[in-house]
């Protein structure tokens, strides 16, 4: 799960999905973030913090922050513990994402859907959304190999930049200790398991430069290495079922002669039903004025007294603006 933290959100996961790991988007707690401790600087690492791969370097950047500001990590701790901010500290798979602009994109497109009625609200959503599918499943079509090209881009990038500059010594068949001449630090790749003690290789779900180098020296191909998740199978396989018309027939099928549809001569009222049971909405109207389309937030509010509807008795609004059906 990714969301904003909002708290419904916040409540809704922890009590539905209780064992799914919940990641917050860092953008949204950036702007929060930024709006209490009004510095640039904490904002790079508040980053770096999130993106951290080991202990030490989330540790620094905490420090850091703490040297600007020494509120602003008790805060931060207070509003979002690092298993919901940092990647290294997060017990599921982020895949590298670490903000919701993949929802916010999509809520961005529906501004101008929410405004019609709701049955053309719903038919101009099906057919966006199969515009998306239709446009996705040409998208990686002619890509060669196993993987999506964005991500073989990256690979291939490792390989050229990283992948030659290390050492290794074999432990198993499986294990290596791989050994950088520039930092002259030692890491451990297990091929059988996928990890490397860099911890890249875990969060991405993409080989890191050490794993990369044991594998070409073995003739083995890179893109096998890769998590299922960017391979060109389940990229195709997230819109490979279509959209179909609501009223869709089959018409190729003959049609089928429904003896209950046809007037049998009591004007279709056989006696078992009763056309007053049928329970009809009350009567209700619209009120008055404009409603609104965008939400105002404000920095620190002024305690307001809370109104109470004399018409449905719920607070939270007036009689002017309510839109409960009585």
């Amino acid at each position: 799960m990714l969301s904003d933290r909002q708290k419904g959100l916040l409540d809704g996961v922890a009590t539905i999905f209780p064992d799914s790991p919940h990641g917050y988007c860092l953008k949204h707690l950036e702007a929060n973030f930024h709006k209490e401790f009004k510095n640039v600087e904490l904002k790079t690492f508040l980053w770096k913090a999130a993106r951290a791969k080991t202990v030490e370097d989330f540790q620094k950047a905490l420090s850091n922050m703490r040297i600007i500001d020494p509120r602003s990590v008790d805060w931060l701790l207070d509003h979002a513990s690092s298993e919901h901010c940092a990647e290294f500290y997060f017990p599921g798979r982020r895949y590298g994402h670490l903000t919701s602009n993949i929802a916010e994109s999509l809520n961005s497109w529906l501004l101008e859907a929410r405004e019609m009625p709701i049955l053309a609200m719903f038919e101009r959503i099906r057919h966006q959304l199969m515009e998306w599918f239709t446009a996705r499943r040409n998208l990686e079509r002619n890509t060669p190999g196993l993987i999506v090209s964005k991500i073989a881009t990256q690979l291939q990038t490792a390989v050229n930049d990283r992948a030659r500059r290390y050492r290794y010594i074999q432990s198993t068949p499986t294990m290596y200790e791989v050994q950088s001449t520039e930092t002259l630090c030692e890491y451990i790749v297990q091929l059988d398991n996928q990890t490397c003690s860099c911890r890249e290789w875990q969060l991405s779900s993409i080989p890191c430069g050490h794993a990369l180098a044991v594998i070409l020296a073995r003739k083995e191909d890179p893109q096998t290495y890769v998590k299922p998740f960017f391979t060109l199978q389940a990229y195709r396989n997230t819109d490979e079922h279509a959209i179909i018309h609501p009223r869709y027939v089959d018409s190729s099928q003959p049609l089928q002669f429904n003896y209950d549809t046809q007037d049998n001569g009591d004007d279709g009222d056989n006696g078992d039903e009763d056309d007053d049971d049928g329970v009809l909405p009350p009567n209700t109207r619209r009120p008055t004025g404009r409603p609104k389309k965008r939400r105002i937030d404000k920095v620190n509010p002024a305690p307001q007294r809370v109104q109470k509807c004399s018409r449905c008795r719920e607070q939270g609004h007036s009689k002017r603006t309510c839109r409960a059906a009585i």
